[in-house]
C-alpha cells in the first residue's frame, strides 16, 4: 500500500478500511486536546517557542488549540474548523474568576477544570423556556472568515478537517441549564417539561449546525456533536429512557448533518456508553470518541468484535486517568503498541488517548505516547479480537 495523505488516511480509516498508517488525532475537537498546562510544559520540554495566549477550545476544560509546529512535529492527520465567538455576547465574567456562558450557567474554577454552580432553569416552568437565556446561533461574529479558512484548509492541505462541536446535545445541555439531578427527576415527574426542554436544545443544535455547515460543509471531513450521556459505571439513564427522551432527538440531529455534508459524524460521550452503542448506530453515529475504556464494559477488544464493523472508534489509546499519568515510558509504549493491534484491524480507529491530556501527565510521557504512534502506527494489527482473546 502506497503512501496516502492525511485526508485519504482518516477517509480510508472512517470507511473501514486499512489505511497505510493508523490515524493520529491531536486538535481535532475540544475533547482531544491539550490542556493548557500540559500543551505549555511540552512546548518548553521539546524546546518549541513559548505561546502565551494559546487559542482556547473549551473554557470549562481549559482545552487549547496546539500551534502547527507541534502538530507537525508529531504529524498529526487532522486540523480542526470552528465557530468563533459572537459578537454580542451574553456571557460575562466575574471577579471571583467564575463566569456565566451564554447560556445563564455559572461556571467557577475548580482545580483544574470549571464546575457548573448555579443552573438557569432550575426552577423553571415549561412556560419559562420561552423567556429563558438562550445563545443566538446566527450572531455574525460566529462565522467571520471561517468559509475561507475552511476552503484554504481543504484546498491548500492535505488534513483531514474536523468541524468541531458548536453547542450542547439536547441531554447535557438540559441537565447543565436544570441541574443533572432535578432534570433526571423531570424525565419521571414531569416528562412533558424535560420534552418540552430537550426539544428546545435540539432546535437550537440544529440552528448551530446549519450556521457551521453552510460555511463549512463542502469541505469538512467530520462534524463533532458532544453529549455526556455516561458515568463510569454505566449510562446516565436506562437504556430504555435514552430511546424514550434522547435518541429521537438525537436522531434529529445527525439527520440534518448528514442531509447537509458528505462528513463523517463523530459523537462524543465520556464514560460506559456499552449499553448505547446499538442505538447510537441506529441514530446515524458514525465514530464514537472518546473510548474511554478505564469506565464499565469499555473493554477495547469487545468494543472492537461486537460494533467495529459498524462504527469507528476515535480515542481511546491510553487511559488518561490511571495510565497515561503514573505508566513508565516503557509501559506507555507497550500499552500503545497493543491499542494499535487490536484496534488497527479493518480500519476504522483514530489514536488518540481517551480524553484531553491533563495538567498532571508530564511532557516526557505525553512525547513518548506520541512517539510511540509513529513508531508502531504502520505495523498490521492482530487478528484475534474476541473479547476473550485478553484485556
Amino acid at each position: 500500500m502506497g503512501s496516502m495523505t492525511s485526508r485519504e488516511r482518516v477517509w480510508r480509516a472512517l470507511n473501514h478500511e486499512e489505511p497505510d498508517k493508523v490515524p493520529l488525532d491531536l486538535n481535532g475537537t475540544c475533547c482531544t486536546a491539550l490542556t493548557g498546562a500540559a500543551y505549555s510544559s511540552l512546548r518548553d520540554y521539546l524546546g518549541l517557542p513559548p505561546d502565551p495566549k494559546p487559542s482556547i477550545s473549551s473554557q470549562v476544560m481549559i482545552s487549547v488549540r496546539a500551534r502547527d509546529d507541534l502538530l507537525l512535529r508529531y504529524e498529526i492527520d487532522t486540523r480542526t474548523v470552528h465557530l468563533r465567538a459572537p459578537l454580542a455576547s451574553k456571557g460575562r465574567a466575574l471577579p471571583d474568576r467564575s463566569f456565566y456562558d451564554e447560556y445563564g450557567i455559572r461556571w467557577r474554577p475548580a482545580s483544574f477544570y470549571y464546575d457548573a454552580v448555579e443552573y438557569p432553569l432550575a426552577h423553571a416552568t415549561t412556560n419559562d423556556l420561552a423567556t429563558a437565556v438562550w445563545p443566538d446561533p446566527y450572531d455574525p461574529g460566529r462565522v467571520a472568515g471561517l468559509r475561507e479558512e475552511a476552503r484554504r484548509l481543504y484546498e491548500a492541505t492535505s488534513y483531514c478537517l474536523v468541524a468541531d462541536m458548536p453547542a450542547f446535545g439536547p441531554f447535557e445541555g438540559s441537565c447543565l441549564v436544570r441541574g443533572y439531578e432535578q432534570f433526571c427527576v423531570d424525565l419521571f415527574t414531569d416528562p412533558m417539561f424535560a420534552d418540552a426542554l430537550l426539544d428546545r436544545f435540539t432546535e437550537l443544535a440544529i440552528a448551530f449546525y446549519e450556521v457551521l455547515l453552510r460555511e463549512v460543509g463542502p469541505y469538512v471531513q467530520v462534524v463533532a456533536l458532544g453529549d455526556d450521556v455516561g458515568m463510569q459505571t454505566g449510562p446516565f439513564i436506562s437504556p430504555a429512557l435514552y430511546r424514550r427522551f434522547v435518541k429521537p432527538r438525537h436522531k434529529r440531529i445527525f439527520d440534518y448533518i448528514h442531509a447537509h455534508t458528505t462528513a463523517k459524524i463523530l459523537y462524543h460521550s465520556c464514560g460506559s456508553v456499552y449499553d448505547l452503542i446499538p442505538d447510537f448506530i441506529e441514530a446515524g453515529v458514525d465514530i464514537l470518541n472518546p473510548v474511554q475504556r478505564s469506565a464499565a464494559r469499555m473493554d477495547l477488544r469487545r468494543l472492537k468484535c461486537e460494533f467495529g464493523d459498524e462504527i469507528c472508534f476515535w480515542g481511546g489509546g491510553i487511559d488518561i486517568q490511571s495510565q497515561l499519568p503514573f505508566y513508565t515510558l516503557s509501559q506507555i509504549e507497550d500499552e500503545v503498541t497493543r491499542t494499535l493491534e487490536i484496534m488497527s484491524v479493518g480500519g476504522g480507529y483514530v489514536f488518540f488517548p481517551t480524553h484531553n491530556i491533563q495538567a498532571d501527565v508530564t511532557p516526557d510521557r505525553i512525547d513518548c505516547m506520541f512517539r510511540a504512534v509513529l513508531s508502531h502506527r504502520d505495523r498490521t494489527g492482530v487478528s484475534d479480537t474476541s473479547p476473550d482473546a485478553g484485556s
